[in-house]
């Protein structure tokens, strides 16, 4: 309770100096000594014509005229004395008579308090004149308020700068509420920064590389196919040998008696490397072969055309890869019909004899067994 009653006191306190000094008003500048009776008659008898004849009777637009011309010649206490008079005359109403005037001596001149009559209330006009130039130095219109008015005044300008002041520290709460909004706009801010630096750092993708070319694996096939290429290949030597004759001794692709011609399998994955010179190769010995029981013959693939009288079978199992004949074609003895590829080597199945192609009973990548027909002849 003790606390309510200082702050109410503080409060009637507050208001109480606001009342005085709006209420209250004085002059810079003080009498210092008496005025000779003749200059004092003759000051406030001038002064009270001018305040009648140059303020008082003229109309709003006579004193917005001697307003404006104070502005231009820079008359700045006859410009806001004028102002004031200006703004004060709804409150004053229709002026009635100059009743008196006051004159006494200052610092540096004189000064003159006019007391006049207006229809609402009494205007006080305090003139301010220098002793050396004659020049005004004053210039205050101060009207006559009742208690009552004051009051009102006062009050009035409570309220407006209480509003004011509410208004004020309203907008400062606004602003404080806002600062928890600074943190979150920081962190993603910070957020974004990460984001981006992560971005940045993030190494580029690179171009995807090219597949390893798969390791030659060791061959699987079964010894009897083993012991068949050995046999093949020691029969080309020995035909390449005794058909020579004078020169280097070299046949490039010998046909077998069995109608196989062998050649070293080229591979399909890699371009053609330069042509490397091969060293002699001794004659390979030769050694009994047991032979080998025969498969189970495979089911024959769907012949290309009408059988003829003259097969051509597979000399060993393997895959078809190319066919190099089609059906109709002539063909001699020794001609290329079919690639076979057994143990990572190309084998060119040729004809037998001269004829001509009746059908091809394969198609590129067929696995075929030892002795399947793969094409016939007429």
């Amino acid at each position: 309770m003790k606390q309510w009653f200082r702050k109410a006191a503080l409060c009637l306190a507050l208001v109480f100096s606001v009342i005085t000094l709006a209420a209250c008003g004085s002059s810079n500048t003080k009498a210092v000594e008496t005025i000779e009776p003749t200059i004092k008659s003759a000051l406030e008898q001038q002064a009270k014509q001018y305040a009648e004849q140059s303020i008082y009777t003229l109309t709003e637009e006579d004193i917005q005229k001697q307003i404006d011309s104070a502005y231009k010649t820079k008359d700045a206490i006859t410009f806001n004395g004028l102002t004031n008079y200006k703004n004060d005359l709804d409150r004053l109403g229709a002026f009635k008579s100059v009743d008196s005037a006051e004159a006494s001596k200052t610092e540096d001149g004189y000064q003159i308090v006019i007391n006049s009559t207006f229809e609402n209330r009494e205007l006080k006009l305090t003139l301010g004149i220098n002793e050396m130039t004659g020049a005004t130095t004053e210039m205050t219109f101060e009207p006559q308020y009742s208690m009552s008015e004051l009051m009102g005044d006062a009050a009035g300008n409570l309220v407006v700068g209480m509003g004011t002041v509410f208004a004020v520290l309203i907008f400062i709460a606004w602003i404080i509420s806002l600062f928890k909004f600074i943190g979150v706009f920081e962190k993603k801010m910070k957020e974004s920064k990460t984001q981006k630096a992560a971005a940045s750092a993030a190494p580029k993708a690179e171009a995807p590389k090219a597949a390893p070319a798969p390791a030659v694996s060791a061959p699987t096939a079964t010894d009897d196919t083993i012991q068949a290429v050995i046999a093949a290949a020691i029969a080309a030597y020995e035909a390449d040998t005794e058909t020579a004759g004078a020169g280097n001794g070299f046949v490039p692709g010998p046909t077998l008696n069995n109608n196989l011609r062998v050649r070293p399998l080229r591979s399909r994955s890699f371009s053609a490397a330069a042509p490397v010179e091969a060293a002699p190769v001794s004659a390979p010995v030769v050694t009994s072969v047991a032979p080998a029981a025969a498969p189970a013959p495979a089911a024959a693939p769907k012949a290309t055309g009408t059988q003829g009288s003259v097969k051509v079978d597979a000399p060993m199992p393997g895959k078809i890869l190319a066919v190099k004949k089609n059906v109709g074609d002539a063909v001699k003895s020794g001609e290329a019909i079919l690639v076979l590829e057994a143990m990572k080597m190309e084998n060119e199945i040729v004809a037998p004899q001269d004829g001509t192609v009746a059908s091809i009973n394969v198609s590129v990548g067929d696995a075929v067994e030892s002795g399947s027909t793969l094409a016939t002849l007429n």
